[in-house]
């Protein structure tokens, strides 16, 4: 069965980047030596999920940060790249889903944008949440949560950092009929 996970920081008021689209407050793991976690998780996941504007947002870094993994690009849009491992999906995440199953892959992160995530949240598609807080108050800019119907959680665990991050785990709380 492929679980579906979020792993994603956000400011303390549940923003996941400035109201344009910037990620400039982020902690940067060279800095201060600590990564997170990072390493450990993207060791432990088979395939990529995130939207058209994080996908932009991710080649300004330079090199292809997910080297290795399929990386599944909700779009409205016609991009293209010479990569083989990037699909851009324009339509359902039911495309997403049947490929991911039929490629055997277990888990699967989904990165970001918010919308992205929300739709996954609305099917009842996300099976763990893994959100870092990050000691920072952005006061505006792109919401975390979009739209999003209520959910229960079961909290699984939580680890401070030296810089003041706080990361939180839960798992979704499967309605069983």
């Amino acid at each position: 069965m492929t679980e579906f996970i979020l792993y994603i920081a956000t400011s303390i008021d549940g923003f996941i980047a400035r109201t344009d689209g910037s990620i400039d407050w982020l902690p940067l793991p060279e800095v201060d030596g600590e990564d997170y976690g990072y390493a450990k998780f993207y060791n432990s996941i088979d395939a990529v999920v995130m939207g058209s504007r994080t996908y932009e947002q991710v080649l300004g870094f330079g090199d292809w940060a997910y080297p290795g993994k399929l990386t599944y690009v909700f779009t409205n849009r016609h991009l293209s790249t010479t990569r083989t491992d990037i699909l851009f999906i324009r339509g359902s995440i039911e495309k997403v889903i049947l490929d991911v199953k039929q490629r055997g892959f277990k888990r699967v992160w989904l990165v970001g944008g918010g919308n992205v995530i929300s739709s996954f949240m609305n099917r009842g598609l996300v099976d763990e949440y893994i959100i870092t807080i990050i000691p920072i108050i952005l006061g505006s800019g792109i919401s975390l949560f979009q739209s999003v119907s209520e959910l229960k959680l079961d909290f699984v665990d939580s680890k401070s950092y030296l810089s003041g991050a706080v990361e939180l785990r839960y798992k979704a709380i499967k309605n069983e009929t």
